[in-house]
């Protein structure tokens, strides 16, 4: 009997033990890869699949695992509820910290999970250039009763700079429509500020100017049918702007031939100084001139949709030399590629019925590092290519799924991974 007792005893420890180990390891695989952002997993993710929605507070910071990446800070978080009306948009301001587009804009640091300061600028849509000094912020402007459409803020209001410091302080407010008499500016891409912040380059349907932002001056760096010419080649238009040094400026935009014919996507440099001019034509690759991203050193230019064939074409600005990565899939890219604040990583999105697959290379070696896949029970948010922004420092991938659809809440997952 007291054999028996015992056998049973054994049996009932053996059997817990196992309980626990079970336990122990669900723990780990739920946490090592990041933080699910404002919603928990539904029980059938896995540990590469990660929900999130706008209005839950369910947003804690999630240190990232040792075993993880120990080469980086905490992966960082984007709480929601830190932000007022539904999130138009994350964009890059310096290390840890974005800038989120909301009722307002918000200056937020991901590593705290905090809101630091926000500003009441109003922007249909916006692109945000860090310099020394603070953020330079450029967008279509927006007016009571505007339906946001790209048409109507160019023909109504047009582009709208605003210069703000380091604490998120408006300093100067520029209209762009107001500065040419017999011009217009394209678009936000062809806005670019200098890293001293003393210069603000920009393209027009006519040619390419130079903003001082302390005299509030324009002068003309070169018209494109007078001196836009280079290698049998004439440029039609400047449609994305990047400055690589303090007087000289990297473009992709459209160009012609001499002889006539149809516009290609041409790019190169142009000195601020005296309108030295280099055109650059890849006749095997059409580059989307408005997803042309810049990080770091390095200026990405995604395909065209109807050109994709899973390449994308980079270039060092400071060494003046092309790189090709060559996706996965010979269809990767058309659902959007995002360049890391440094330029050290390209992300590519791959959008199912419901989930997005996000693939991310490193640019040196153009390997892929690491794959996440986010899942939503709502395929409303995989209609649309998503917005990524990936944070070289700290390892943390930022998924906005939902942000241009005005039918859901905007959905903002992070994901921590090995660089």
């Amino acid at each position: 009997m007291k054999r028996k007792f015992m056998c049973i005893m054994l049996i009932l420890t053996f059997a817990l033990n196992l309980s626990a180990c079970g336990k122990s390891q669900e723990n780990v695989n739920s946490s090592e890869n990041g933080s699910s952002i404002d919603a928990p997993q539904s029980e059938e993710d896995n540990t590469s699949e990660k929900t999130g929605s706008e209005s839950s507070d369910n947003n804690k910071s999630n240190p990232q695992n040792s075993d993880t990446d120990k080469n980086t800070m905490d992966v960082g978080t984007v709480n929601g509820s830190a932000f007022s009306g539904k999130v138009s948009g994350c964009y890059y301001a310096d290390g840890n910290r974005i800038i989120v587009a909301a009722d307002k804009l918000y200056l937020y640091d991901t590593g705290k999970s905090e809101t630091i300061a926000s500003a009441d600028i109003f922007l249909n849509e916006l692109c945000v250039q860090p310099y020394s000094d603070g953020y330079f912020i450029v967008g279509e402007e927006n007016i009571s009763g505007s339906t946001g459409s790209f048409a109507t803020a160019q023909s109504s209001n047009g582009i709208k700079g605003y210069l703000l410091n380091k604490d998120f302080v408006v300093k100067n407010t520029i209209s762009f429509r107001g500065l040419l008499n017999d011009d217009s500016v394209l678009q936000m891409a062809s806005v670019t500020i200098s890293q001293d912040g003393k210069q603000i380059a920009f393209g027009g349907l006519q040619g390419l100017y130079l903003y001082d932002t302390s005299s509030q001056k324009v002068h003309t760096i070169l018209n494109y049918s007078e001196n836009g010419r280079a290698n049998n080649m004439e440029i039609v238009t400047m449609d994305s702007l990047a400055f690589t040094g303090d007087k000289t400026l990297t473009y992709v935009g459209m160009g012609i031939s001499s002889n006539g014919g149809d516009g290609v996507s041409v790019y190169g440099t142009v000195s601020t100084d005296n309108a030295s001019l280099s055109i650059t034509q890849k006749a095997d690759y059409e580059v989307d001139v408005e997803e042309v991203q810049k990080g770091g050193n390095l200026l990405v230019m995604p395909q065209s949709f109807n050109k994709n064939n899973g390449t994308l074409l980079m270039l060092d600005t400071a060494s003046n030399t092309e790189k090709k990565i060559t996706f996965s899939g010979s269809s990767e890219g058309k659902d959007g590629v995002f360049c890391s604040e440094q330029g050290k990583y390209v992300a590519t999105s791959i959008l199912g019925e419901a989930s997005v697959t996000i693939n991310i290379y490193d640019t040196a070696s153009g390997n892929v590092i690491h794959t996440e896949t986010v899942k939503d029970n709502n395929s409303t948010y995989f209609q649309r290519v998503p917005q990524i922004l990936i944070l070289d420092e700290s390892g943390t991938c930022i998924v906005v799924l939902g942000r241009g659809i005005s039918e859901v809440s905007t959905l903002i997952t992070t994901f921590g991974f090995k660089g």
